[in-house]
């Protein structure tokens, strides 16, 4: 399980590693409607940070990793994820697949 640590007042730093992201895939799937549009954004953007470079924070897409990890930011100004890079590409794969059941899902309802 990931270790979640204040390094400062403001800062939380989320040591993450593969073996976390089965959590991740858990409370997106239950909740896939709750996470739709965060799952959207980091689609569109971590690709721009190579991935490994994204932050969850600036772009209020931290919710998933709250709800999966069991924090709050409400008390920080800044979070850090520190894992290795194939936790970054596995974890973009998992939200490219769950980015596209959304999409399928948002078609259907709207009947198209």
């Amino acid at each position: 399980m990931a270790v979640i640590r204040t390094e400062n007042e403001r800062d939380l730093v989320v040591e993450a590693d593969l073996s976390d992201l089965h959590a991740f895939i858990d409370e997106a799937t239950r909740n896939l409607d709750e996470y739709k549009d965060e799952i959207a954004v980091i689609y569109d953007k971590m690709p721009k940070f190579d991935y490994i470079y994204f932050c969850f924070y600036a772009y209020s897409t931290y919710r998933l990793l709250e709800a999966t990890l069991d924090f709050d930011t409400s008390d920080v100004g800044h979070i850090r994820v520190v894992a290795p890079d194939e936790f970054f590409y596995a974890f973009y794969g998992m939200i490219a697949t769950l980015h596209i059941q959304a999409s399928a899902k948002d078609n259907k309802e709207l009947g198209a």
